[in-house]
């Protein structure tokens, strides 16, 4: 029973049909007032009980309005038609036409949109040619009563009676009584035509209005809906940029150690000092990685990526890369822009080289050669690794591509660039990247026209703004004070006035939103709908000033005062009036664009025209003061949620003032009298008490109304039942959505990140602890022997690899089970990393399948 309470449709219906007994009980006590003899029907005389009778059906059509509008609509023709010819000529039901008129274009199927219009145009006509003939000739069976003057009164053309019927033993002109029945149908049918597009034209404008909504909704719908599967993908795709991330640092790392390890093996046995040198550079590479692990496990989103030596894995630091015993040449073509690089995308350039000559060294073979060639164009840069090793040959071992080129081109694919890879037709293999390049201009944001950078010091730093070319051949400092002073004055004014060129045209644009799909090409009234409510800024400001114009005289005549004579009137000034009429007017321009300052605007306007004394100010309230209600009710409904608060003192305020006010006129003083007898001493406070208080009747009234203003807002607000809320709505989700995406990261990355992190810094900790022991050695007296620094160099080597192989099996877990890219997208999940299982186990499951 509750369910079906709660169902949208049964409150619909409810409430429909509440408003259908309401509307049909009214018709049925308006007949029971009617005298029957003028209204007559077309076959037969009528009577107060068919008159009252006939309206009972159409409380059917009136609950179904809204649920099922197409067939509803149909009902109310055919009951109309029946009663038309059978019953009253007219019953006050009729008038409900037009409510079912709307109901359907509105909620109904919009390809019957023509049908109806052209059916009521129709029954218009039909209507106007029942009661033409009806309320000139009267019942065509069952009167006997001849001739009746009561029911004429119906006709448009009523003055001109007695046409026809004829009267008093005249016998009537057929011609004169013809023309007359069909003069008043065409006019009687024109009102009703009239009234019907009118109703069409209203809406078919709700309609567009409508499906901006509900396509609105919907899409809101869709986001709430899609949280819990963005916070999902979220988590993966930390998964899938932490096994990207350690595979970039730790592969690398690794690998380096153990070519390292395995050159020192050989050649450092039998030179001490190269030994010593290749000990210091894989204890360089251990520390670096074990501070870009931190990294990997840091704060999500941090934009900081910084090696333990203090530089940055980036496109600068790319040199760093060439100091291996690789050969490695590079070429750099074009004019370099590395400021033109996102953070993102100069770490991913670095990446990728990082990579590539990570498998140059596993893969290549020795004596391979690398050349690098870097090309910057306008709009993009191109980065080309190319080796002349084994190439294709190198996978006759056995082994397949890794997760290293996956990662890569996730790196770049998320900049919007492109990476191949893939051995040459002879020999060597060959990575290709093309980034895109930020725009050469980009202007600096600013949120605030006007509103210079600050420094620390809290100074304005005019430093930051768009630089002006001054030509100046005199040195700065040996120009006088103030000549120096107004030369820097002159070029901040021109940088703010250039600043706020590029700012101030957005003032005055409305802000975008999304409206769904767009009416049908025919629908002009749909499509005009919906433009202005895009462009619903400048709407607000023709609206105001057609207002400003209309209400200039109204304001005009609210300030005449009537002269000691009581006969002259004494004229204020126009050009007070009519700024007086702007000033309260024009913050309704602004009403939707920015809803709190607007309201703000009003408050303190309206106050100050409360203050003026009462020889500039003679009446205490003018006509388009009313207008301040629509800004409390702009200011509610389309500001900030808790917006009302600060609206109801402002309006509490104002509203008081103007009852102090009235109070003070009805004791024959003024507002600043009240204010001195408060504030000086000696006077008479309490009667100055005595009016604030009176002051409460008439500002409890206003603030009554306005009270009304702000409920109706947030109720509107509530429902959701404007485009600009539920857009507002649209982007708090969205925010919500960020944020919940960032949480599931970095959620994630708790799990996987302590027992990963652990693992992979005991490992590099434990070859820098063998790296120490080793110089500790080669430093020592007397030198080791060339077999106890073989053996050194083993011992790491050893490490490594079995480093590097449990890393791969870690890679596995992360991106196996938790992302989907070309070499996976195939496979279920054979596991899902959660709380309740440890990495190790789960990792026991991949391998034995257990």
């Amino acid at each position: 029973m509750k369910t079906w309470i709660r169902s949208e449709t049964t409150r619909t219906v409810m409430f429909d049909a509440l408003l259908a007994v309401l509307l049909i009980t009214f018709s049925s006590l308006m007949a029971a007032s009617t005298d029957p003899a003028s209204n007559p029907g077309l076959l037969f005389p009528s009577s107060q009980l068919a008159t009252a009778l006939w309206s009972l059906p159409n409380a059917l059509p009136l609950t179904l309005r809204r649920v099922r509008p197409g067939i509803a609509a149909w009902l109310f023709v055919g009951l109309t038609v029946v009663h038309l010819f059978v019953g009253p000529a007219i019953i006050y039901s009729d008038f409900l036409a037009l409510i079912m008129l709307y109901s359907v274009l509105v909620y109904g199927d919009a390809h019957h949109t023509v049908r109806f219009v052209v059916t009521s145009l129709m029954m218009s006509l039909l209507a106007g040619a029942v009661w033409g003939v009806t309320f000139n000739i009267g019942p065509l069976f069952g009167s006997a009563a001849g001739f009746n003057i009561t029911w004429t009164a119906w006709l448009p053309t009523a003055v001109t009676l007695p046409v026809c019927p004829g009267k008093s033993g005249i016998v009537p002109n057929a011609g004169n009584c013809g023309m007359k029945i069909l003069e008043d149908s065409l006019i009687m049918a024109a009102a009703i035509a009239a009234s019907a597009i009118s109703i069409a034209v209203m809406a078919l404008w709700q309609r567009a209005r409508r499906a901006t909504l509900t396509a609105m909704r919907q899409r809101n719908a869709a986001i709430e809906a899609r949280d819990v599967e963005e916070a999902r993908i979220a988590a993966l795709a930390e998964r899938a940029r932490i096994a990207r991330d350690m595979h970039d640092v730790v592969a690398h790392t690794l690998s380096t150690i153990i070519v390292q390890a395995d050159g020192g093996r050989y050649a450092g046995a039998q030179n001490v000092d190269l030994a010593r040198s290749t000990m210091g550079t894989i204890r360089h590479e251990a520390v670096r990685a074990q501070h870009d692990m931190q990294r990997v496990f840091s704060v999500f989103g941090t934009q900081t990526d910084v090696t333990a030596d203090g530089s940055a894995n980036a496109y600068d630091n790319i040199p760093s890369l060439l100091n291996s015993p690789t050969n490695v040449s590079r070429t750099i073509t074009g004019r370099a822009q590395p400021d033109r690089l996102s953070s993102q995308a100069s770490e991913a350039v670095f990446r990728l080289v990082q990579e590539a000559l990570t498998n140059v060294r596993k893969y290549a073979g020795a004596g391979a050669q690398v050349s690098i060639i870097e090309h910057w164009s306008d709009s993009a840069l191109s980065v080309t690794v190319t080796d002349d090793g084994i190439g294709a040959k190198a996978a006759l071992d056995g082994h397949r591509p890794g997760y290293g080129l996956i990662g890569m081109r996730e790196r770049i694919a998320a900049l919007g660039g492109t990476v191949s890879a893939g051995p040459q037709h002879e020999r060597g293999f060959q990575v290709s990247a093309s980034i895109p390049l930020l725009s050469a201009h980009a202007p600096a944001p600013a949120e605030i026209c006007g509103a210079l950078p600050t420094r620390a010091d809290n100074r304005s730093d005019s430093s930051s703004l768009p630089n002006i070319d001054e030509s100046h051949n005199i040195a700065p400092s040996i120009l006088p004070i103030g000549t120096r002073a107004w030369t820097r004055l002159t070029a901040v004014s021109r940088r703010v006035i250039r600043f706020c060129g590029t700012r101030f045209p957005a003032l005055f644009r409305s802000k975008h939103f999304e409206q769904g799909g767009s009416p049908h090409r025919s629908d002009w009234i749909g499509r005009l709908a919906q433009w202005t409510e895009r462009h619903y800024l400048l709407m607000d400001m023709l609206t105001a000033a057609a207002l400003m114009l209309l209400l200039n005289s109204t304001t005009y005549n609210d300030l005449r005062l009537l002269a000691a004579d009581g006969i002259h009137w004494m004229l204020p000034d126009r050009t007070f009036t009519t700024a007086l009429t702007i000033a309260l007017l024009a913050p309704l321009a602004f009403r939707r664009r920015f809803p709190e300052t607007s309201a703000l605007a009003m408050a303190v306007v309206s106050f100050v025209q409360l203050l003026l004394p009462s020889s500039i100010m003679p009446a205490n309230a003018l006509f388009v003061n009313m207008f301040a209600l629509v800004s409390v009710y702009s200011a509610v409904l389309y500001g900030r949620e808790r917006a009302w608060r600060w609206v109801c003192m402002a309006m509490a305020i104002d509203s008081w003032t103007f009852g102090i006010k009235m109070a003070a006129g009805w004791n024959g003083t003024g507002l600043w009298h009240i204010v001195a007898q408060l504030i000086i001493p000696g006077r008479n406070a309490s009667a100055a008490w005595t009016v604030i208080l009176h002051g409460l009747v008439p500002a409890g009234m206003v603030m009554v109304i306005g009270f009304a203003c702000i409920a109706a807002a947030r109720w509107t607000r509530s429902r959701g039942m404007n485009a600009l809320v539920l857009q507002q709505r649209e982007e708090a989700l969205r925010a919500e959505q960020e944020r919940q995406k960032v949480l599931a990261a970095n959620l994630e990355r708790e799990r996987i990140g302590a027992a990963m992190q652990a693992e992979v810094m005991t490992t590099l900790e434990s070859v820098i602890m063998q790296t120490d022991d080793g110089l500790a050695m080669l430093n020592a007296s007397p030198t080791p022997d060339s077999t106890q620094i073989a053996d050194l160099f083993a011992a790491i080597g050893i490490r490594g690899r079995a480093a590097l192989t449990h890393m791969r099996e870690l890679l596995s877990v992360l991106r196996e089970t938790g992302f989907s890219d070309e070499q996976h997208k195939d496979m279920q999940p054979s596991m899902q990393l959660t709380p309740a299982s440890s990495l190790d186990s789960q990792m026991h499951t991949a391998k034995w399948g257990a």
